[in-house]
């Protein structure tokens, strides 16, 4: 039980954005739902006002008010109602904050005309109508609002306290009855509440743990579980990127390959987890050699790096270069084994990218500097010349 409270706890730590995902969401909801909902508001009051004028005997007028109380209050939430309707039909950015505060004034309103309504049906005697036609209103508002309690208790709470007040102030033989009886939907409702609430919940949080499950498995599709760089399917895609935006705005772009060198005697020297550290730390070496946010280091395959320079000329990528070469030879690992240096040192190809070059060509070139920086004698940069 302990280990499953503490999965549920990691899995709720893995989704950082839940909050402003379920906020987001709720004011989409809000706007759908809402939607929906004014249409039963325009039902509802259509079908009284409808009631009312050919079944006028069925109303008394309600001492000291207007006698057409009730069919105002009617007209207003159809009218209200319609409105808000095109307003939130015609709305430029169906995400503007703007509509959700709308949608929640509106029902605050919209809940004291039914209230007011209400008021006026158990005033006049006319309770027959009161309890079914309020359960269902207020049901109806729990089916579109549950996601929100403070628009559901906005428009529920009003119509509640103003039908339990009436009953009292206005009695009957079934005022303890009825307020029996609502007590019992209030309990029915909240408890109706709670649960919708929970799965409402419960879809977004699943759904934001499988998009954070998505984004892990992406990172690592395109991540080299040794170092932790990028690996070469994710620098294919990248340089292939870089090069279409190079040909179309004719930025400089450059690339240096780079080989550890005698990393077999290495390893056969201090063993291969020795080794898998020594490829860490050059790749932390090259990560520090570049341009925060604008160069990639990739493993290309083995003791192979790769490095993206976007917007680098000639000049600036032997400058990272140069800076490799100074920050392996300060890190100082040792390679006893090594007939170039006594410590772990790298041989660099350099390559230039020139309007209309394929990717597959720019690799080639880099390489073949690479070749020629191992034949001059390793621990060196070697520029393709062509």
């Amino acid at each position: 039980m302990w280990q499953r409270e503490k999965s549920l706890s990691d899995r709720r730590k893995a989704c950082p954005d839940f909050d402003l995902r379920l906020s987001m969401i709720r004011q989409h909801a809000i706007n759908v739902s809402g939607t929906w909902f004014l249409w039963v508001n325009i039902l509802f009051s259509a079908f009284i006002l409808g009631r009312n004028y050919f079944s006028p005997q069925s109303l008394a007028a309600v001492p000291h008010h207007p006698r057409h109380l009730l069919e105002i209050s009617m007209v207003l939430v159809l009218a209200i109602s319609a409105g808000v309707i095109f307003i939130l039909r015609m709305a430029p950015d169906q995400q503007a904050p703007w509509l959700s505060k709308l949608t929640h004034r509106t029902m605050m309103c919209l809940s004291g005309l039914w209230a007011l309504s209400f008021y006026v049906f158990i005033a006049s005697g006319d309770v027959r109508i009161v309890f079914p036609f309020s359960a269902l209103l207020i049901f109806t508002a729990l089916i579109s609002l549950y996601f929100d309690g403070r628009v559901l208790l906005s428009f529920t709470l009003p119509i509640w306290t103003v039908i339990l007040i009436c009953n009292f102030v206005y009695p009957s033989t079934l005022s303890a009855l009825n307020a029996l009886l609502y007590v019992l939907m209030a309990a029915l409702f909240e408890s109706g509440r709670r649960i919708l609430r929970s799965w409402f919940v419960l879809a977004i949080r699943r759904e934001q743990e499988n998009v954070d499950l998505i984004n892990q498995l992406k990172l690592l599709a395109n991540r080299d579980p040794l170092t932790g760089i990028a690996n070469r399917r994710s620098f294919q895609l990248l340089l292939d990127k870089e090069i279409q935006r190079q040909q179309q705005t004719n930025a400089e772009l450059a690339l240096i390959m780079l080989d550890v060198d005698h990393f077999k005697k290495y390893n056969d020297s201090y063993g291969h987890q020795a080794g898998d550290e020594c490829l860490r730390n050059v790749a932390r070496c090259l990560e520090s050699a570049t341009r925060n946010g604008q160069d990639i280091v990739a493993r290309f395959g083995g003791e192979e790096f790769i490095m993206l320079l976007p917007d680098t000329s000639r000049q600036q990528a032997v400058a990272i270069a140069e800076r490799v070469k100074m920050n392996l030879q300060e890190l100082g690992m040792e390679h006893k084994s090594s007939p170039v240096a006594p410590f772990v040192t790298v041989s660099q190809g350099i390559a230039s990218d020139v309007q209309g070059t394929s990717a597959i060509r720019l690799i080639a070139e880099a390489d073949a500097a690479l070749y020629q920086a191992k034949n001059a004698g390793r621990n060196r940069w070697q520029y393709y010349a062509g």
